[in-house]
């Protein structure tokens, strides 16, 4: 398997999880159709896990050679303040209950705050023993979940919570993945997981589907609706994750598309702005227009405007702000 043929399925694996994370937003929408709930908890079982599990592995470690880049975390930082800013302009803009806090928020801006801190915690424990850390970072999102006021506050939970896939990653190595996942028997396998995982997802719906709380990572065990809920719970969800996500990646095509390599490589700016946009659709009434005037079509031809949107987002233009404040960024560092 060559190094081409290699970033050629992270690249149609980020595409694939790109196109997930719009739509589990687009589905998100509308819990009160049976459909729309089996898609969001069959999503949420892996996307954004996966999504960090991959940043991690593709992030390159650091060494004497290749020292920490503290622009890194920080430019992530602005852009969650960022979206906090654009995300509360919006709101206004609609009459909506629009609130803007400085350390809590229960939205999209949660995922750039997380992966600077990934960044920030990885280097700090890099001269560690990983032995000790994985399993250690395991128990802390394990236990995190019987404090009850955890929670948006710092973005502490889903930090804790999806740490682990983000340091599995960064400790693995591309090479390692890849030769597992593509055993011929494994791949066999993973047909008949996601098989599987659909069937539960579509025919027990109303019966599994309190549990997505768990797979969002943002909430303590008792604001979970599941009986019991504990620990057993989250690692629970653990394995599912790691179950789906291993078929996934094994399932993935290593063929070059050029449609998923535009969307794979340019995933941070279609992250930024599809919820903006989102928020437009929804408080304008569009998505509700599109919901009654397609009749019993609107469900495909709803999620098919998520899928496009995906890909419009991935055009260079919707990348140009984000560099523009990159280069900005830059500029100041190198003055001061």
């Amino acid at each position: 398997m060559s190094n081409k043929q290699r970033v050629y399925i992270w690249d149609n694996l980020k595409c694939f999880l790109m196109i997930s994370v719009v739509l589990g937003h687009f589905v998100n929408q509308y819990p009160d159709s049976s459909f729309m709930r089996s898609m969001s908890i069959i999503i949420y079982s892996y996307h954004m896990p996966l999504f960090i599990f991959v940043a991690g592995l593709l992030q390159k470690r650091w060494t004497r050679e290749r020292p920490f880049r503290w622009d890194k975390p920080v430019y992530y930082i602005i852009l969650g303040y960022l979206l906090k800013v654009l995300i509360y302009a919006i709101k206004t803009a609609f009459g909506k209950d629009a609130v803007f806090s400085l350390f809590t928020d229960t939205g999209i801006p949660w995922y750039m705050f997380a992966m600077a801190a990934y960044m920030v915690i990885a280097y700090v424990i890099r001269k560690k023993n990983p032995k000790v850390c994985l399993p250690v970072s395991v128990i802390l999102a394990l236990l995190a979940g019987y404090v009850d006021g955890i929670g948006s506050f710092l973005y502490i939970s889903r930090i804790l919570v999806f740490f682990p896939f983000y340091y599995a990653g960064y400790l693995m190595d591309s090479d390692t993945v890849l030769a597992f996942t593509r055993k011929k028997w494994l791949r066999l396998c993973a047909v008949a997981v996601l098989a599987a995982g659909l069937f539960i997802s579509f025919y027990w719906i109303d019966d599994i589907f309190s549990i997505i709380r768990m797979f969002t990572g943002r909430n303590a065990y008792a604001f979970i609706r599941v009986a019991g809920c504990g620990l057993q719970h989250r690692l629970l969800c653990y394995v599912i994750t790691v179950i789906v996500s291993t078929a996934l990646i094994s399932l993935m095509p290593g063929r070059r598309i050029r449609l998923a390599e535009a969307v794979g490589s340019r995933t941070l700016q279609i992250y930024f702005w599809h919820r903006l946009i989102l928020y437009v659709m929804m408080y304008s009434g569009f998505c509700d227009a599109v919901r009654s005037g397609c009749g019993n079509y609107w469900i495909p031809v709803y999620l098919l405007i998520a899928v496009l949107l995906t890909f419009v987002l991935s055009l260079d233009f919707f990348g140009w702000p984000l560099r523009k404040i990159k280069d900005l960024q830059m500029r100041i560092r190198d003055a001061m």
